[in-house]
């Protein structure tokens, strides 16, 4: 009865002349039963979040997908935004595409579907959301990426198709008209004839007008929808890899590489689908030829055929060069990025002149390949723009070698049959044209797809067979950790064991180059320990979904960065946080009163790398965007090495009010000096571990890391 009593709910979103019927997640939460509508008419499965209020952001996190918010502006439900997550009267519902410029609404309380009026259309609440599909959890090969990018497409893809082959068969009345125009209608005075064959290539004009803009549209349509699709879910792939991987590629690389998905959606799509379709029809002149001439059919053929060759041996050198010139991009781009962000150091050594000479030696080699391969373009144009004429003068000798036979009769072939003949093999050679064209298109693809192999090879960090950690309560243990970063490389860390307990706070302390950031890695999971373990509330690391703990962690690493825009973004990080919890978390870090005094508050704006801000303020920046989310776990790396004393104990009283786990990596003795236990880390081992007072009282190396503090 209850099973029956879903699939009846679910029948409500598909017409009802369908029998199509799904399963939705959940009937006792609307906005699970709304997103599971949302989610079949994506391709997505939408998955209960483990907390148990689910919003759309935890139903997000637990359908292992990004979600939008978006503002829906008046006349929204007139444009194509696809299906969108939404609110009327403030409970949710599905609004559901049933065409272009028309939705529907799933109510999961009224369990049934309405055709959305513009009189509904304003009780829907302003702010919707966007879900986006990712690739799943696997290696993906090129036909999984090509039916995830044209899922529910088919209907555009016919469209396409069929609008070119109507106009490819109403572009065949043109050399047919012509031959009974020449032939007939003007020799015989035939008016009739005339206005018949003028009505009909008129009426044909015109047929080509509307279909070639129905074919448009639809690329339109189908282009926006497969760069949207694949160009997020690339970036989510990327974002899901394992960090060891990004190690490998610089930044400018990794972008270029991730871009390279939509210039082949550009180079496939659009212009390149039509310019194949229209050609591939194009070749039905060729059956024309033969009714008029067998001879000259074969002539034009053989035409089209070295026409075909030539041109395809002139564009594979192209390839070649495109290949090298798209690898020497991404160096270049990497290049440019590095240099970018660094200009401040470069500055400061006097490096310009070095940098720019670095910078010139690899633009010089693109700039070459670019000029080649433009050289080689411009021969292939000058060969296309003379093949009609050469062809043309063919025919003149073909046609008089053949007004008579072998045996002396007359040729048949009348002036009009010749000029219907001409025009045939004008839209027949300009077919072979357009698919030589579209083949090189599609070599540059297969390029451009090469660059992407690393990404959409690489496994994803966090797949469906770890289990989710539920919420944390704060306790965190490694258990015997060695580790090296390669497998011939030297320990690193050496049987490190340490604990801390729920609401302690523990301290890291040792020279550099002790291990003690990489100790920090190992706990969020960027790397991995050859033997040991690292334990969140007694659950491996290992076995879980790095993600959702990372996601209750709070990190401020030693090198952490602050982007370009507005004080909210950089603390919110992406997050659905309010101005009161943005507001909140800058109070515990000790920065409110440095944003209030700012013009424009919270909407104050951050150069790249907090270049108009002071350390300490970029410090406190770090560690509010690590509260905003209100970890069970605080994991500092130097957090506060640039606070001076008064500022770094409101930070700390602030933080202990939380009675949160912090686990700190620091120097300075005033930071670890309330540690509930202090680890001493030397040559990837603990040494010494205890309380300040205790530490200080011992003979060893934390003594003497007190002792060059106090000198």
């Amino acid at each position: 009865m209850q099973t029956q009593a879903l699939n009846d709910l679910a029948s409500v979103l598909v017409k009802p002349d369908t029998s199509v019927r799904f399963a939705l997640p959940s009937v006792d939460n609307p906005w699970l039963a709304a997103a599971g509508a949302v989610g079949h008419a994506l391709g997505i499965d939408i998955h209960p979040p483990k907390v148990q209020i689910a919003s759309p952001a935890a139903i997000a996190t637990a359908s292992r997908i990004h979600i939008r918010q978006v503002q829906l502006e008046p006349g929204w439900w007139q444009a194509d935004l696809g299906p969108l997550l939404g609110s009327m009267d403030q409970h949710p519902v599905a609004l559901l595409p049933i065409r272009p410029g028309r939705y529907q609404i799933f109510d999961p309380q009224l369990q049934r579907h309405i055709p959305l009026t513009a009189t509904q259309a304003q009780q829907i609440d302003p702010i919707a959301y966007i879900l986006y599909r990712s690739f799943p959890d696997r290696v993906m090969r090129g036909w999984d990426v090509l039916k995830f990018a044209l899922r529910g497409q088919q209907s555009a893809l016919l469209t396409i198709a069929g609008s070119g082959l109507i106009m490819a068969l109403l572009g065949v009345l043109t050399p047919v008209a012509t031959g009974l125009l020449i032939d007939q209608a003007i020799p015989n005075s035939d008016r009739n004839l005339l206005f018949q064959l003028g009505a009909g290539l008129l009426l044909a004009s015109l047929g080509i007008v509307v279909f070639q803009r129905v074919q448009r549209v639809a690329l339109l349509r189908f282009q926006n929808s497969l760069d949207t699709a694949t160009q997020s879910a690339l970036w989510d792939r990327l974002l899901k890899l394992q960090p060891a991987f990004f190690r490998n590629y610089t930044s400018g690389d990794l972008k270029n590489r991730v871009l390279a998905i939509s210039q082949i959606r550009h180079r496939l799509g659009g212009a390149t689908l039509s310019t194949f379709l229209t050609g591939l029809f194009a070749l039905l002149n060729g059956g024309i030829l033969f009714v008029y001439n067998a001879r000259l059919a074969l002539l034009a053929m053989a035409l089209a055929l070295i026409s075909f060759v030539i041109t395809n041996l002139i564009r594979l050198p192209i390839s070649h060069k495109f290949r090298a010139l798209k690898q020497l991009e991404g160096d270049l781009f990497g290049t440019m990025v590095q240099i970018m962000e660094g200009i401040a150091k470069i500055r400061v050594a006097g490096a310009e002149h070095r940098a720019f000479a670095y910078w010139a030696s690899q633009y010089r080699q693109r700039l070459k390949l670019t000029l080649d391969s433009q050289r080689l373009e411009d021969y292939l144009r000058v060969f296309n723009q003379t093949l009609p004429s050469l062809s043309l003068i063919l025919f003149f000798i073909a046609v008089a070698s053949l007004q008579t036979t072998e045996v002396g009769a007359t040729n048949t072939l009348s002036t009009g049959a010749f000029l219907a003949f001409n025009t045939a093999f004008g839209m027949f050679i300009g077919g072979t044209t357009d698919l030589s064209e579209a083949l090189l298109q599609l070599l540059e693809a297969g390029i451009l797809w090469e660059r992407t192999q690393p990404i959409l090879q690489a496994e994803p960090e966090v797949n469906n067979t770890k289990a989710h950690p539920g919420e944390l309560t704060g306790h965190l243990f490694l258990d015997r950790v060695t580790f090296r970063y390669c497998a011939d490389g030297p320990l690193i860390l050496d049987r490190i064991t340490l604990e801390a307990k729920p609401g302690e706070f523990i301290a890291i302390v040792g020279p550099s180059g002790s291990g003690k950031s990489t100790l920090l890695r190992l706990m969020l999971g960027f790397e991995w320990p050859e033997s040991g373990g690292v334990f969140y509330d007694h659950q491996a690391l290992s076995g879980l979904d790095v993600a959702a703990v990372r996601r209750q962690l709070g990190v401020v690493l030693q090198n952490g960065h602050i982007n370009s825009g507005s004080i909210f973004d950089n603390i919110a990080a992406g997050s659905l946080a309010t101005r009161q919890d943005v507001w909140q978390a800058a109070r515990l870090a000790g920065l409110a009163e440095d944003i209030e005094a700012m013009p424009m508050g919270l909407h104050t704006h951050v150069s790249a790398a907090g270049a108009n801000l002071s350390g300490g303020q970029r410090q406190r920046l770090l560690i509010a965007r690590a509260l905003i989310l209100q970890p069970k776990i605080l994991l500092l790396d130097e957090a506060t090495s640039a606070l001076d004393n008064c500022t770094q104990a409101t930070v700390r009283q602030n933080l202990e009010q939380l009675k949160i786990t912090r686990v700190a990596i620091a120097h300075r003795l005033s930071t670890i000096r309330h540690a509930d236990r202090i680890y001493v880390l030397d040559k990837g081992q603990i040494i010494q571990q205890g309380s300040f007072e205790e530490l200080s009282q011992q003979p060893g190396l934390f003594q003497v890391l007190m002792s060059r503090q106090l000198t």
